[in-house]
């Protein structure tokens, strides 16, 4: 019965929405049977209330009462005939005015793809979307004409029709602006916080001949390593030692860090290392690019050694300009089932080319040698003598590679890694030279002239010691350690002495007698602080209390950093493979002086390899399809490429 008093309302509800819409047309003047028709019965003729035959295929379509059947069959079957209604509807909808344009339901095509239905420039979605074109084209290094290829228009068009991409030049000239204005307060803001900067510069120039400075910074914030690229700037005019200072201090002046730099690491070059000096801060040579002349010039003093890199370097260009050669070498690797390696060739600016190009050539020696003499290539055949020759050399330069790569690690503590690592090599290749390595003569003679006296270099020394995995085990010279303890003290005491609340030594950070009383003068004035007029208002003692006030000072504050430098070498060593700014998060209130001090020296880098990165995305930028950039727009891509 309920059923049946639901459906009895249902039909009587559609009944009177008949009986208004047909009223609505009567008083209009118009009946339901002279109501103009859709137009699309231009092209159907109705057979009963349910079906229709369409005129131009004699097909029967049922249209139940609405014309949405007979519209599908003519854009199905019959595209001008479809258009032709869809035009005529438009024109007529437009006759109407747009009040009864926007009674109509917006259909999805066009909703989603209808021309003039964009974001609006300043709509939240467009500058989301914009934004992410922009990060996209920085990080990714991508060209800013992307947004003109018809390929990435049209898969930007299937992701989202609404959005249309910015032109290349207001890309670059206001998104990009944008983005980099907002990138650089940021690190500004970041570069405020701390007390102390590490930078990094090296010069290059780019495939349109122009010079290139770049300059990176490294800081240690919130106990983590943090790099940030600052500028890379055109350099015009000569590359002398004046000229590179005074851009070095203008990029810091503008950056507001002039006075918290406390080293500049760069390459041994005579006019960067004078630069350095003139600006007025600390230089540190490159320990990689250090590593790089030593291996070097070693090579180039062992004459047999001259001549097998010689034949190497043939034998990997046979290869390299041969296509037949390459083929025949990649089948006999199939064939011997060994690891399809291509070789490797040389590099001049690089020692560590030269260690892989022997390393892959050993490795591939069966399938090489078989390639050569199967091609008629039999002279360029390592003999059994050379092939001696070369695993000595590989094994001899092993621990150098080494080095090389554990010391390029850019978000990780590197400076404190080089005494250690120079002791290493000392005693790796001593070992090779027992074993009658002529190249190991060589590069003993080349270490002792290079890295003479490096434990007695203040910066290198403290920053190891600070380093809780090393310490004092990191020396070869216990002396060398002790001397650096002595100026450690000194910098601490000074430390305290400025009165930073930072350094300020409490008795629950240093629970000393010396720091919490304050000692008697003599064995009878022992008890309370005599409160009569002398010690209220003066007198005859005055002078002598204040000097005796000092000297329990200085005392107090000399005692206390002994004891903190005491307690800190007697913490144990952590695993090498931990991170020591964790460690001194974690011990930063037990150990207050000495940490601000680890944050100084363990904030430096030992290598500028972080500004040669940057040379190697440089290439990508200004390449010879790009040469024509601005260098404020290529300084602006790398600036958020390293810095987004």
């Amino acid at each position: 019965m309920a059923l049946y008093n639901c459906r009895a309302r249902y039909s009587h509800s559609v009944r009177c929405l008949a009986h208004v819409v047909q009223s609505r047309y009567q008083s209009d003047g118009l009946d339901m049977a002279e109501r103009k028709r859709s137009y699309v019965w231009s092209y159907f003729t109705s057979i009963n209330s349910n079906d229709a035959v369409c005129d131009t295929c004699n097909k029967t379509v049922r249209y139940c009462g609405n014309t949405t059947n007979l519209i599908k069959h003519l854009h199905i079957n019959h595209k001008t005939e479809y258009d032709n209604v869809m035009t005529r509807r438009s024109e007529e909808e437009e006759r109407r005015g747009t009040g009864a344009a926007r009674a109509r339901q917006t259909s999805l095509s066009e909703s989603f793809g209808a021309a003039g239905r964009q974001y609006p420039d300043n709509s939240p979605r467009a500058a989301e979307l914009t934004r992410c074109l922009g990060e996209m084209i920085a990080k990714d290094l991508q060209p800013l004409s992307i947004v003109e290829d018809q390929g990435f228009q049209g898969f930007v068009r299937a992701l989202d029709p609404k959005y249309k991409l910015p032109g290349r030049k207001k890309l670059t000239e206001t998104h990009l602006v944008n983005m980099y204005d907002e990138c650089k307060g940021k690190v500004k803001s970041s570069l405020q916080d701390v007390n102390s900067v590490v930078l990094t510069t090296d010069m290059w120039t780019s495939v349109s001949t122009e010079a290139y400075l770049t300059v990176t910074c490294h800081v240690i914030e919130n106990w983590q390593m943090r790099e940030f690229v600052l500028e890379t700037h055109v350099f015009h005019g000569q590359h002398t030692a004046d000229n590179i200072s005074l851009e070095l201090r203008r990029i810091t002046e503008e950056w507001g860090i002039t006075e918290k730099v406390v080293a500049v690491v760069t390459d041994n070059a005579a006019n960067m290392i004078a630069a350095v000096h003139r600006a007025g801060w600390r230089h540190h040579p490159c320990f990689a690019h250090t590593l790089n002349l030593v291996v070097k010039d070693s090579l180039k003093n062992v004459p047999e050694m001259v001549k097998v890199l010689e034949k190497c370097s043939a034998i990997v260009s046979f290869f390299h300009h041969s296509s037949k050669a390459t083929e025949k070498l990649r089948d006999i690797q199939k064939q011997l089932k060994i690891a399809e390696h291509k070789l490797i060739q040389s590099v001049e600016t690089r020692w560590n080319s030269v260690f892989y190009m022997l390393e892959r050539l050993y490795e591939q020696n069966e399938a090489v040698t078989t390639a050569l003499c199967l091609l008629g290539k039999n002279a360029l055949c390592l003999n059994v003598g050379e092939l001696s020759f070369i695993k000595q050399t590989v094994d001899t330069l092993q621990p150098f590679e080494e080095v090389t790569r554990d010391i390029s690690a850019a978000k990780h503590v590197s400076v404190s890694k080089v005494i250690p690592l120079v002791a290493l090599i000392h005693r790796s290749v001593a070992a090779c030279e027992r074993q009658g390595s002529p190249l190991a003569t060589q590069l003993a003679q080349q270490c002792q002239r290079r890295f003479r006296g490096i434990e007695s270099i203040h910066c290198l020394a403290a920053s190891t010691f600070l380093d809780v995995r090393f310490k004092h085990l990191g020396f070869r010279d216990k002396d060398n350690v002790e001397v650096m303890k002595k100026r450690l003290c000194a910098e601490m005491q000074e430390v305290c002495q400025t009165g930073e609340s930072a350094f300020t030594l409490t008795p629950s950070s240093m629970p000393t007698a010396s720091s919490t009383s304050v000692p008697s003068t003599s064995g009878s004035n022992q008890g309370p602080a005599p409160s009569g007029p002398a010690a209220t208002k003066g007198g005859i003692w005055t002078n002598f209390d204040k000097q005796v006030l000092s000297c329990q000072h200085h005392r107090s504050a000399s005692t206390d950093v002994l004891i903190e430098v005491r307690r800190y070498s007697e913490e144990n060593l952590i695993p090498r493979d931990k991170d020591p700014l964790l460690w001194w998060q974690e011990h930063e209130q037990t150990f207050p002086a000495l940490s601000k001090l680890a944050v100084r020296y363990l904030g430096i880098v030992a290598s500028s390899v972080p500004a040669e990165r940057i040379f190697s995305k440089a290439g990508e930028v200004v390449s010879k399809k790009r040469s024509r950039l601005k260098g404020k727009t290529v300084n602006m891509l790398l600036f958020l490429n390293k810095n987004l």
